[in-house]
């Protein structure tokens, strides 16, 4: 089959690279001039990458080994937790090489403009022309605003974004160490964070539906850092009302805004969704079907964040007095968030009173 994939970050390269490794025609359309800029994403892996079994030498960065959490009142845990901070650029272009060398095709400067009955246009603006084309497969892989969701009809109205303002930072910092800092005068309903490359460079940001640059300012400013260099972009809000099949188009990543609400962590979530797609159009499988237990966690994420997005400063302080205990963060410390149930019913069962945030869940 003739497979059209809009979009050539790593998760429309990794669906294309199985596809085109599988025997299928696969050309991947791309609408900036690199593969990997901008880049508009903090770059941070759980240690459920390792479950893809794909090499990590080319673009990891830093491994981190704590998760150091801050509330308003200052009271700090910190949870022992493996992550792997990569090179956004390097990140990109190992699976656009992955796809290349499986025989997929990658067109820089070409982007998708609009649908045509059965065809799609596509803009080479090298070569100042429209292309049509008509493949059999269409994936849609090209980000939160995707135009080929938009085309296709696939965008949900209740469909929202979050926005993120990021910035490179020098200073001194504790390279195997994320911090985090939550409260409403912080960053209202998510938190801020500061990712070590190093020990002398990291990643400080924010993300929120408004106002983020004034919460980005304040919190660069609370921390007297510098900006060396900056980066931004929107960040879907998971919505469970979102198809990902209709009539020859597949939504994967962020166009499918498959993205954990709780922390906006989208990539290990949207690769094994590239992996699910694959196998579904390989072996001719129902991909809503078979993406269940994806979109199972995506809703796990989404109803914690709704209740998130309803706390006061005081439910910070209680919520991280509570994981504070050593029992509880012996429950952070075994599973893993990107699977948040477990997590969050060990976790009540070990401190009934979390419990009370359920106030928040109406």
């Amino acid at each position: 089959m003739e497979i059209a994939i809009i979009g050539a970050g790593p998760i429309g390269c990794y669906a294309g690279h199985l596809l085109a490794e599988s025997g299928h025609k696969v050309k991947i359309y791309e609408n900036h001039s690199q593969i990997g800029r901008p880049i508009q994403c903090t770059g941070i892996l759980t240690a459920e990458f390792d479950q893809l079994n794909l090499s990590k030498e080319s673009f990891l960065v830093n491994l981190i080994e704590e998760i150091e959490v801050f509330s308003p009142n200052k009271t700090k845990t910190s949870i022992k937790d493996k992550n792997y901070i990569v090179c956004r650029y390097k990140f990109d272009n190992f699976f656009a090489d992955l796809a290349r060398n499986s025989g997929a095709e990658i067109f820089l400067n070409h982007s998708f403009i609009r649908k045509e009955g059965k065809n799609l246009v596509i803009a080479d603006s090298v070569n100042k022309v429209e292309k049509r084309i008509n493949p059999d497969i269409v994936i849609g892989a090209d980000g939160p605003l995707s135009p080929t969701a938009k085309a296709y009809g696939f965008y949900h109205p209740k469909r929202t974004n979050y926005y993120g303002v990021q910035a490179i930072v020098e200073g001194k910092f504790d390279a195997e160490k994320i911090s985090t800092y939550f409260g409403n005068e912080v960053c209202p309903g998510l938190f801020a964070w500061i990712t070590p490359e190093s020990n002398t460079l990291a990643r400080v940001g924010i993300a929120t539906t408004k106002n983020s640059k004034h919460y980005f300012d304040k919190f660069m400013e609370a921390h007297n850092f510098k900006v060396k260099e900056m980066q931004a972009g929107s960040i879907p809000v998971y919505c469970s009302k979102q198809k990902l099949v209709k009539d020859n188009c597949y939504l994967v990543g962020d166009a499918s805004g498959y993205v954990k609400a709780t922390t906006l962590g989208g990539l290990v979530p949207a690769l094994k969704q590239a992996r699910i797609l694959a196998d579904c159009i390989i072996t001719g499988k129902n991909y809503e079907k078979e993406i269940k237990s994806v979109r199972k966690q995506m809703k796990i994420h989404l109803y914690v964040q709704k209740i998130f997005n309803k706390f006061k400063d005081k439910d910070w302080d209680n919520l991280i007095s509570y994981v504070n205990q050593p029992k509880v963060r012996k429950v952070f410390e075994s599973y893993n968030r990107d699977n948040p149930f477990p997590l969050v019913l060990n976790s009540i069962i070990k401190e009934p009173r979390f419990l009370s945030f359920l106030k928040y869940a109406v």
